[in-house]
């Protein structure tokens, strides 16, 4: 018998199976991947969307600034809500609502839906202040 360069047909066929298991090994992780990927996309365009109402928002005057009820986005975005909290703070407690106006005022910016996790919320958080005098 001659050597010849090459293959026989059985290491062919085992060289294709180990190939084979590889791809399958790899086609598994991008599967298990891809629903994490769709949860992350969500919660980005939420944030977006939440960061844009906040200084679309705060572009109001001081004394315009009120809470707005559940409301959901216009366009591609309507299957995401929002709502806006406006609470006046003080300044030695910014996160505690207090009765009376101040010059302060707390604006948080709460944004759900769409297609994966639904129920997950977003929040936004800004602190605003006026220079005006308030009188009590």
């Amino acid at each position: 018998m001659k050597n010849r360069p090459g293959l026989t047909m059985v290491e062919t066929i085992i060289g294709l199976t180990i190939i084979a298991i590889a791809f399958y090994a790899l086609i598994g992780v991008f599967v298990t991947l891809l629903p994490r990927t769709a949860r992350v996309e969500t919660i980005n365009k939420k944030v977006y969307l939440a960061q844009e109402k906040i200084e679309e928002f705060l572009t109001r005057d001081f004394g315009s600034l009120s809470s707005t009820p559940e409301t959901s986005f216009p366009g591609s975005f309507s299957d995401f809500k929002y709502a806006i909290m406006v609470t006046y703070v003080t300044t030695s407690d910014v996160n505690t609502q207090v009765a009376g106006p101040t010059n302060f005022k707390n604006v948080k910016v709460f944004v759900w839906g769409g297609g994966v996790d639904p129920q997950l919320s977003v929040e936004v958080v800004s602190l605003v202040t006026t220079y005006e005098v308030i009188l009590p």
